[in-house]
């Protein structure tokens, strides 16, 4: 995954809840050691958006726990 997947596409961009749901997964596993930041500002960007909810809940909810437990 390139820095520029992790950062965001251009802005309008649609993201899918299987392309969520992995870097869920991948920070889960510790993956993503020296870009877990950036995933976590996605993340928190996604989680501002309009397309936040679109997500299912179960995704939703994983994807603000994470973000919360970042700002600890």
């Amino acid at each position: 995954m390139s820095d520029h997947e992790i950062e965001g596409k251009t802005e309008g961009s649609d993201v899918s809840a299987e392309a969520v749901g992995a870097l869920v997964w991948l920070l889960n596993t510790n993956g993503l050691d020296r870009r877990r930041d950036r995933t976590v500002n996605r993340l928190r960007a996604l989680g501002d958006s309009d397309q936040f909810a679109a997500l299912p809940e179960d995704l939703r909810e994983r994807v603000r726990e994470i973000v919360a437990a970042s700002e600890r």
